[in-house]
């Protein structure tokens, strides 16, 4: 579940220097990037990691970069490439739709969508929708048009449904942000 990441464009939206916001998640990014590298090539380091997060971890990730630090280097990726409503909007999607299409999809049987079940994948198009519409009635996104926002709700929809060979917690937010920079 990366709920716990909501902290990322929170903070992004509330500061109004993208330059500190920028910094911040360099440092923040680069931490997570020193102790994945630690628990994948440091014995102790490991056990102890395992010891505290091991229930939060995929089996696959107990010897490979973890789904957190991908999510962490595809929203620094993400802030240096896009615009700041950009960046919140297709930060935001990965996080919540993710979240949902997790919870749902494991919950409820139903056909497969590539490697991804049905239900998963509408949890995370209606989340990112409404995330979508709350984004555009509520907070100030700079211009950026309700239907910029929904276009980019789809398109990481459909991006982390697709069997691509990188992660979706890095890939989503950076190929969802330039669909939405292109619209």
């Amino acid at each position: 579940m990366n709920l716990w990441a909501l902290f990322i464009p929170i903070i992004y939206y509330l500061q109004s220097n993208v330059k500190s916001s920028r910094l911040i998640l360099l440092v923040v990014t680069a931490t997570f990037v020193i102790v994945d590298f630690f628990r994948l090539h440091v014995t102790g380091a490991k056990e102890i990691f395992i010891l505290f997060f091991g229930s939060f971890s995929r089996r696959q990730e107990f010897h490979r970069i973890n789904g957190a630090t991908y999510l962490m280097l595809g929203c620094l990726f993400t802030s240096l490439l896009f615009r700041k409503p950009v960046f919140i909007a297709a930060v935001t999607y990965i996080i919540v739709g993710d979240t949902f299409a997790a919870l749902l999809g494991q919950s409820i049987k139903s056909p497969k969508l590539f490697q991804k079940t049905l239900v998963g994948s509408l949890a995370f198009l209606l989340s990112c929708c409404g995330l979508a519409l709350l984004m555009y009635f509520f907070l100030n996104m700079e211009g950026l048009p309700l239907y910029n926002l929904l276009i980019g709700a789809g398109s990481a929809t459909v991006l982390e449904a697709l069997p691509v060979p990188w992660d979706d917690n890095f890939s989503v937010p950076i190929l969802a942000g330039a669909v939405m920079s292109l619209v």
